[in-house]
């Protein structure tokens, strides 16, 4: 018989993961699975996945440290082995947005999450990331339970472009000065309170505010979501981000944008992702500073919120407050799911109820029937570009990239896992296609340079032994940026629209 390529398949289960408080807000945590029902477009849908998931007490699981990569030849950096995540206890990532809102609002949310750390329990793992002007997603502090180590990276942080509230008649001095003092004088007692909090000025004047920039600050966060998708994808269980944020206005969602949202939504609901929006504009200025990009911020973050399966906080002066007793709900939850019997590449909207007085029930809202999902031509763009917003590699697609250096010219031998590439039936044997671009960027995180290109492979029968074991090899060379100081690797399969990157520091390599 004749030996045929092992493919990489999907098995597609739908799983939702539902969090349940009575009515005075607590959780409920003896619900059985005779007491859920869940309709699939207006159908009943039976289940056959259901367990409750509490996570353990900080006794019961010591913190353990992330293992390192595995050993390799010299000038080789690989993704492969890249941890998503520590194995045991439960985990959050906080992301700050540094884009829609003022400093004011930033100074709020660091003083929010220095707050919050006195306030969740030991084990709880933290990630800090933040949206930053021209910088895209910053990654502050990888899981880690180290509270001092969390401390030390938001205080050493200074947000990019942040400018303060102008004062400018709709808005009233948010602190209250003494009798006389002018607007500008109480906009300047606000500046020095806010450097006393930060350390650092915020700037005074406030660049275009129209359509176009805030398209392109929403763009920013909805690139950011997506990102964390792809990042956080392979690891097992539920994953809660707290989007710390002013937001923008909720027609961004509903308008020419809204199809790139939804398949960003969908990315992040396959991901098993939970997206908690907390809302920084607080009560405790006097008067809030106004919302960068007018009314309307609130029904977005509620939006997202809802979409993902989890709560919106808004209109709290206890930002670190929110973000605690958030943390504390995410910890518990009853997973319901079943498998994908039909695929008709619709959208599901899904409903699911408790037998039980009084309860208010958050988890997904749909899901779409796909085995696995085809991205268009208009996804591939946005999938290269998220992942080198990524600051932490992705492992979609595995790589291994060995590096020479010579004078002006860098030459970069790729190596891809066969186990995360998609190949199917070609003219002489089994084919695939692979899309990659090799970025470099120099020491502000700007792109001095950049090759894109698609590269098809095919693989005969007398080599398939070879590409099991080895995968496949690229050679490419790259024109050396006299400023570069790091190369940014990432590969799109063609056909699952997997990806993965690879980030090597140019100091790393040998001459």
């Amino acid at each position: 018989m004749q030996n045929t390529v092992t493919l990489r398949t999907d098995t597609r289960v739908v799983e939702i993961d539902v969090t349940v408080h009575d009515s005075q807000g607590k959780p409920v945590d003896d619900l059985r699975k005779s007491d859920f029902t869940v309709t699939d477009d207006g159908k009943p849908r039976p289940f056959t996945i259901f367990n409750f998931i509490r996570a353990p007490s900080a006794a019961a699981i010591p913190d353990r440290d992330l293992p390192p990569r595995p050993a390799l030849p010299p000038n080789t950096f690989t993704n492969v082995g890249e941890p998503a995540l520590p194995p045991k206890g439960h985990s959050t990532v906080i992301l700050l947005d540094a884009i829609n809102g003022w400093f004011e609002n930033y100074a709020l949310s660091r003083q929010g999450v220095i707050g919050m750390l006195g306030k969740v329990p030991a084990d709880e793992k933290i990630a800090l990331y933040v949206i930053s002007k021209g910088e895209g997603l910053v990654i502050l502090q990888y899981y880690t339970t180290d509270h001092e180590r969390l401390l030390d990276a938001i205080t050493k942080y200074i947000p990019h472009a942040m400018c303060a509230a102008p004062v400018n008649g709709s808005m009233a001095p948010s602190r209250t000065t003494s009798g006389g003092d002018s607007a500008e004088a109480s906009r300047a007692e606000r500046m020095a309170a806010l450097k006393a909090i930060t350390g650092v000025p915020a700037c005074l004047t406030p660049g275009p505010r129209g359509p176009d920039q805030m398209e392109t600050a929403a763009e920013s966060v909805r690139l950011s979501l997506r990102t964390l998708a792809d990042m956080l994808s392979r690891q097992p269980g539920r994953k809660s981000v707290f989007w710390v944020t002013q937001g923008f206005p909720v027609s961004v969602l509903n308008g020419v944008s809204a199809p790139a949202w939804n398949k960003t939504i969908s990315a992040l609901n396959d991901a098993n992702i939970a997206v908690n929006t907390i809302d920084n504009n607080g009560v405790d200025w006097g008067v809030p500073p106004p919302r960068m990009w007018g009314p309307g911020t609130v029904p977005a973050e509620k939006q997202i919120a809802e979409a993902t399966g989890s709560k919106a906080y808004y209109y709290r002066n206890d930002l670190d407050g929110a973000l605690a007793e958030g943390i504390a709900d995410s910890r518990s939850s009853y997973v319901l799911g079943f498998y994908l019997t039909e695929v008709d590449g619709k959208y599901h909207e899904l409903k699911v109820s408790a037998d039980r007085p009084g309860a208010a029930l958050n988890y997904r809202q749909g899901y779409y029937a796909v085995d696995v999902p085809k991205p268009d031509a208009s996804q591939k763009k946005t999938d290269l570009s998220a992942a080198l917003l990524n600051p932490a590699d992705s492992t979609g697609v595995g790589i291994e990239a060995t590096l020479d250096m010579k004078p002006g010219t860098l030459n970069v031998r790729v190596r891809l896992d066969p186990e995360t590439l998609t190949v199917h039936p070609g003219k002489t044997g089994q084919a695939g296609r692979v899309e990659q671009m090799f970025v470099e960027l120099n020491a502000a995180g700007r792109e001095v340079g950049r090759i894109s290109a698609a590269t098809p492979f095919e693989i005969k029968p007398e080599n398939r032994e070879t590409y099991e074991s080895r995968g496949i090899i690229m050679v490419q060379s790259i024109p050396l940026a006299a400023d570069a100081v790091k190369l940014s690797i990432i590969v799109r399969d063609t056909a699952s629209g997997r990806v993965g990157s690879l980030a090597v520091p140019l100091d790393k390599v040998a001459r």
